[in-house]
């Protein structure tokens, strides 16, 4: 006789119903209860876990509801078995976050706040200043992930690329120079290119930047700021080691530069660090931006930054000058997702297993390659090119993206690995292994 799946519910937080629903999910990500299994029988589960019956329904109704698990009137509840294959090609090109319960929560939080009428129409005024519920919100998530203010300022913005530019703004004057990473996110060069800013790239070593380069650029370019990604780099698939970060921040605050500190770019919570910000603790010498769109979907443009005291009125006044203002519904949708548990980690397990399964294909292939948050790094021998292997892919339905892109070697690429279907990760990963070994086996290479 089978034995009747049982949850431990004290690995998860919340009421006794929450904590089986998250059960759940986190068994479904797992692959412990796979796309189409049957749940046990809610009498059943209610007796082997010693709760009610109720707390049985209500944890399997908000599965439903999120979209987990679906009720057969009179067979049961089963796992779903997943969406359709899109019809179009697979994008492993732009950086995204797994699709698992997003659209289920989503619908949550704004059913909830359909249902509060007041609450709505207190966010349909002008809003120049942070509400300061919403302030309380963030701020406490922050501390909570391990991120304390140090009495900053904390400002939203419409994605970390406003506050990227807005920073830039209030320290930079047209002419200055900026120091960023060699392989840089491309919305760098777009700022600097409308502000009138020079850039210099540092090299990237294995933990981080070289820091004999570094200082050099520093003493000939005399930079307002650096401009770097330490949890994980992108995308070089780097995570800068403490000493490293220690280090850079010595450096800023020996020479009077301001780091500008992006920690927009998904980490497991084994990846993820403490950030200079942090590490700094005196709101003076880092601005840290962060934002949902690499945490829960890329179309919630709700960011924010903290940053000190001194450059908060110039920040709202370049705000105020591009938007107006933050759409304070916006800002509330994204809090009321950090308020009901939405901004997780219970995807890292799925993509703990894609990062392995990118590497043991690169290791088969012998070729080298690094994996962190959603996106692995590629390495093609030398004298090849990436963009005969992004066309091949793309011929068979997978796009990709060259380093050359993020000004990185002609040689390497970088597949960004949230988007891979659960269920379809082994026909996705042979698509793409027999491609690369076609490509290498041919000898397309630049003579």
């Amino acid at each position: 006789m089978r034995t009747i799946w049982t949850p431990k519910l004290e690995n998860f937080s919340g009421s006794k119903y929450e904590q089986l629903a998250n059960a759940i999910g986190d068994a479904i990500t797992r692959g412990e209860l796979a796309p189409g299994s049957k749940l046990p029988p809610q009498r059943r589960l209610a007796d082997a876990l010693g709760v009610t019956l109720g707390t049985v329904t209500r944890a399997y109704t908000k599965a439903i509801y999120r979209g987990w698990v679906e009720a057969r009137v009179g067979d049961g509840t089963y796992v779903r078995m997943g969406e359709p294959k899109s019809t179009g090609p697979l994008d492993l090109a732009t950086c995204q976050q797994a699709v698992t319960d997003q659209a289920a929560i989503l619908g949550e939080v704004m059913s909830r706040m359909g249902r509060d009428p007041v609450r709505l129409a207190g966010l349909l005024d002008y809003h120049t200043a942070n509400l300061e519920a919403q302030q309380e919100t963030v701020l406490t998530f922050l501390t909570r992930t391990g991120v304390d203010d140090f009495g900053g300022k904390l400002v939203f913005t419409q994605g970390a690329q406003q506050g990227l530019y807005a920073a830039l703004a209030a320290l930079c004057e047209p002419g200055d120079w900026v120091l960023h990473e060699a392989w840089c996110y491309p919305g760098l060069n777009r700022a600097a290119e409308a502000l009138g800013l020079n850039l210099c790239g540092v090299p990237l070593v294995d933990d981080g930047l070289n820091l004999d380069e570094l200082a050099a650029c520093i003493d000939k370019h005399r930079p307002k700021v650096i401009y770097l990604t330490p949890n994980s780099q992108n995308p070089g698939c780097i995570g800068y080691s403490e000493a490293q970060r220690q280090r850079i921040l010595a450096l800023a605050r020996a020479h009077d530069i301001i780091i500008i500190e992006d920690d927009v770019n998904y980490c497991t919570s084994e990846e993820w660090s403490a950030p200079i910000w942090q590490l700094a603790a005196d709101a003076q010498s880092v601005v840290y931006l962060s934002s949902l769109s690499k945490r829960f979907a890329g179309g919630i443009r709700f960011g924010f930054m903290l940053l000190p005291a001194r450059l908060q009125p110039r920040v709202n006044r370049i705000i105020h000058a591009h938007c107006w203002m933050m759409s304070p519904l916006l800002i509330e949708i994204g809090c009321e997702l950090i308020r009901s548990g939405g901004i997780h980690q219970h995807r890292d397990t799925w993509i703990a297993s894609l990062q392995q399964r990118f590497l043991t294909m690169a290791e088969s292939l012998e070729l080298e390659a690094k994996s962190r948050g959603l996106n692995g790094r590629l390495t093609l021998p030398e004298g090849f090119r990436a963009s005969n292997v992004i066309a091949a892919l793309a011929s068979k339905g997978i796009l990709a993206r060259s380093l050359a892109d993020f000004g990185g070697p002609a040689n390497g690429i970088r597949f960004s690995l949230g988007r891979i279907p659960r269920g379809e990760e082994d026909e996705v990963f042979d698509r793409i292994q027999s491609t690369l070994t076609e490509v290498l086996n041919q000898g397309i290479a630049v003579v």
